[in-house]
């Protein structure tokens, strides 16, 4: 075998968090190394090859100096060099100090250990004494999950305080089986993979990539570790390869990479079934965008790149709705009120607005409900006022005046719209073989009606993806009642490698109780890659003093050497002014996402409702105030009891997805009073 260039997750990292021109650097000796061993098994002298000048515990490390005071860690067992880490010269030699890259006896795969954090956990945990939480497992069996034997004895010795911080530092598939194991599963070792190569166990395919050539190495360089998404661990790659008798839901927290497998299902489907018909979709037009772009990353092929329909429903159902000559003039809420008030007058009706209003808002377009016989039978599941037979017949008549000034119009709303699709797909069929969801959780049932009838049911033919803690855009819906059955192929990931543990932590405190599709409590817990500063919370005397406060922290990241496009600050209403005043104190252009690609030069700020599917190194909360969250405009149209939960709920998940777009660093802001959302976890903020 000839020699072989390996890149290591914990390299790939390192590389990101230096300046611009360092990372240049250090990506051109790469390269030169890479010709090196290539053309010669050796790196050439100018490199600067050599083991490092410290007490190491593995005998393989060795270190290259690209300049700058710069050094790469790389380890060399025979003819493979392992790029590990990179950072100045006496941080990357004390991180060497302490790894050790060594094969699991059990798996065979390949393993990079950090020996000073199992020793920190050893000795935390053997003065212990609560209930340990793995001791009664043999040795051999937790290696067999992807324990490093190194670790074993830590694990063995872990308890329910202590774990996290130790399934922290453990491998991906490890953690996932450990958790599995806690929450009183099953675990079965994987079946044994004898491929003779360390580096290409599928244990091992998550933290370490083998480059072959010289433009998939330079591919490599360039983008994120995330971004280049050849990289997925065991439990993501057989979901999205596996395959399946029916529909398939894949939930799991923010961060845990449910995007990154619905776009690697949607590429094993087209490579698979290159006639197949396929669409990757979700809720939103930006969402759908961001999926297409990345799309583009994985799949370059331009061929199989075409056999894919990335578009969002709502958008899709329009285009249909076009061909199909049905009526498709989307009207707003405030127009369909004043028919809604129309319609009462002409029925002369008496009963309450309110109850007309959330009647036709939580049950008859929801539903899709087009007459009489159908409204006398249909579930009013949830709603928190009853109805007699007498009541639903009076409210009957002023919604059949409602559909017949719709008629004459031409115009319908979006639930109605979706609604029309559906029954036309019912006559000419489906329109695709697959399709794929990302933030499957935001469908309501109307959407989810639709995207049932526009798949032909049987192998493969829905992969959901979604966290009911970030529903935002609609109130839970059954999949059960709308044909989508995925009991049986539901999965959970488990691992979190977006946030700081610390922004997780908080994070979580704001939802309570998560229910899933079908109303069942929702199991959430998640262990992360990675730790950060704890987040912070200041309340401001005045909005010129937030703005100061909110001016001053964008300052200092920017001076740790945080880029413009790596901040975001996010408000729950629209941040005009906001965004004029921080420019002009920042001298830094600013974004709002509305509908264009984000620029890494400009300063994000824009409303928490656009935050979703992004990240960033830095967020801030801004104007969390009691009178602005949650949003006095959501909560007033809430006449039902059960709508006025639904939307407290759709708040709560709100703060959830704005904390969680944060990576390393969390500022919350707010004038006088604190969100009741916030003080009731943060009393004694000051």
């Amino acid at each position: 075998m000839p020699p072989r260039l390996i890149q290591s997750e914990t390299f790939k990292r390192s590389l990101e968090k230096l300046q611009a021109n360092e990372q240049t650097l250090v990506k051109a000796s790469v390269m030169d190394l890479f010709s090196d061993i290539s053309e010669h098994g050796k790196p050439r002298a100018g490199l600067r090859y050599h083991e490092i000048d410290r007490k190491v515990r593995d005998p393989g490390i060795h270190s290259i100096s690209p300049g700058m005071g710069l050094r790469v860690i790389i380890h060399q067992g025979g003819d493979d060099y392992v790029l590990l880490y990179v950072d100045h010269h006496n941080p990357a030699y004390d991180w060497a100090e302490r790894r050790r890259l060594q094969p699991n006896p059990q798996t065979g795969a390949m393993q990079l250990v950090n020996l000073e954090e199992i020793t920190q956990v050893v000795t935390r945990t053997v003065t212990q004494t609560q209930t340990l939480l793995f001791n009664h497992y043999e040795p051999e069996y937790l290696m067999s999950l992807g324990v490093p034997e190194a670790y074993v004895e830590a694990v063995r010795h872990a308890t329910a305080e202590n774990c996290d911080g130790l399934i922290e530092v453990l491998p991906d598939e490890a953690s996932e089986r450990l958790i599995d194991l806690m929450d009183g599963k099953l675990v079965m070792p994987p079946a044994p993979v004898h491929t003779g190569d360390p580096y290409d166990h599928p244990d091992a395919r998550k933290h370490f990539a083998v480059t072959t050539d010289e433009d998939e190495l330079q591919r490599a360089m360039q983008g994120r570790w995330e971004e280049w998404m050849v990289y997925l661990h065991p439990t993501q790659r057989l979901l999205a390869e596996r395959q399946q008798s029916g529909p398939v839901k894949v939930s799991g927290s923010a961060g845990t990479g449910k995007t990154v497998v619905a776009l690697h299902r949607t590429a094993s489907l087209v490579r698979q079934r290159p006639r197949a018909r396929v669409l990757l979709t979700s809720y939103s037009r930006p969402l759908a965008a961001r999926l297409e772009e990345k799309l583009r990353t994985l799949l370059p092929e331009a061929g199989l790149h075409r056999q894919v329909t990335v578009i969002n429903l709502h958008r899709l159902a329009s285009q249909l709705a076009r061909q199909w000559n049905i009526p498709s003039n989307i009207i707003s809420a405030r127009d369909i009120e004043a028919h809604l008030r129309a319609a009462a007058q002409t029925t002369a009706s008496d009963l309450p607005f309110p109850l007309l209003q959330a009647e036709w808002h939580g049950v008859i377009e929801p539903q899709g409900i087009s007459s009489w016989e159908q409204y006398r039978v249909a579930s009013r599941v949830g709603r928190g006022t009853p109805l007699g037979a007498r009541q639903r017949k009076a409210l009957w008549t002023v919604y059949e005046e409602l559909y017949r000034r719709l008629r004459s119009c031409g115009e319908t709303t979006w639930n109605l719209l979706l609604h029309e699709v559906t029954r036309a797909l019912e006559t000419r069929g489906p329109q695709f073989n697959h399709a794929i969801i990302d933030e499957a959780q935001d469908l309501g049932r109307a959407e989810l009606s639709f995207l049932r009838a526009l798949v032909s049911p049987g192998e493969n033919d829905l992969f959901l993806c979604g966290d009911p803690g970030q529903r935002i855009f609609r109130a839970r819906s059954s999949w059960l009642a709308c044909g989508i059955d995925v009991r049986g192929r539901s999965h959970r990931l488990k691992i979190n490698y977006r946030t700081s543990r610390q922004i997780r932590e908080y994070a979580d405190t704001l939802l309570p109780q998560i229910s899933d599709e079908e109303g069942q409590p929702e199991h959430r817990r998640t262990v992360n890659r990675f730790s950060g500063p704890v987040p912070e919370h200041r309340r401001c005397s005045s909005p010129e003093d937030q703005l100061q406060t909110v001016t001053t922290w964008i300052k200092t990241r920017l001076h740790e050497g945080l880029t413009p496009g790596e901040i975001a600050v996010f408000t729950r209403a629209q941040p005009g002014t906001l965004a004029t005043q921080l420019s002009e104190a920042l001298q830094i252009p600013t974004q709002s996402l509305d509908d264009q690609a984000h620029d890494p030069g400009k300063l994000t700020v824009t409303t928490m409702h656009r935050a979703k599917g992004m990240e960033y190194r830095a967020v801030i909360l801004a104007q969390l105030s009691a009178d602005q969250i949650p949003s006095p405009q959501a909560l007033q149209g809430a006449h039902d009891p059960a709508d006025y939960e639904a939307r407290l709920e759709e708040e709560k998940q709100l703060l959830y997805v704005a904390s969680t777009r944060a990576r390393e660093y969390l500022l919350s802001t707010w004038v006088g009073q604190a969100s009741p959302l916030l003080q009731l976890r943060l009393p004694d903020v000051p």
